[in-house]
């Protein structure tokens, strides 16, 4: 017991005990109530961020799995055309350059539309923060 507890005692110490009349126990009940629906909230605050977190992943699965093959044919291709003009006996600067442009727009669309997805995911999630 702290001392205000103690001081607090002495100076009603003639006073009567107020009647609780089950104000206790429905105030306890209350504030139960209050702390299952907290934690049945949190579950399923929990259950919203798995579902949505699997569904993200299985996006990114199928968004990989069809661009993925795309790439992969692009990119083999493009180590054809490469190893074909180095195999040249006189490989001409300006084939090689044009070749290495349209390479490097046809994996740039990939890699932009990779940043720009990741790009729209960290604004999404830092707006969901706020």
């Amino acid at each position: 017991m702290t001392d205000f507890d103690a001081l607090l005692k002495r100076s009603f110490a003639e006073a009567p005990e107020p009647a609780d009349d089950g104000f206790s126990m429905a105030v306890s009940r209350t504030v139960a109530r209050r702390e299952r629906a907290g934690q049945t909230r949190g579950y399923v605050v929990g259950l919203g961020w798995a579902v949505a977190g699997s569904a993200i992943a299985y996006g990114a699965y199928v968004a990989l799995g069809l661009l993925g093959v795309d790439f992969v044919s692009v990119a083999g291709d493009q180590f054809g055309a490469v190893r074909a003009s180095l195999g040249e006996a006189a490989p001409s600067a300006n084939g090689f350059a044009e070749s290495a442009m349209q390479s490097l727009g046809a994996g740039m669309s990939y890699i932009l539309l990779s940043v720009a997805a990741l790009a729209g995911g960290a604004v999404a999630y830092r707006s969901a923060q706020d």
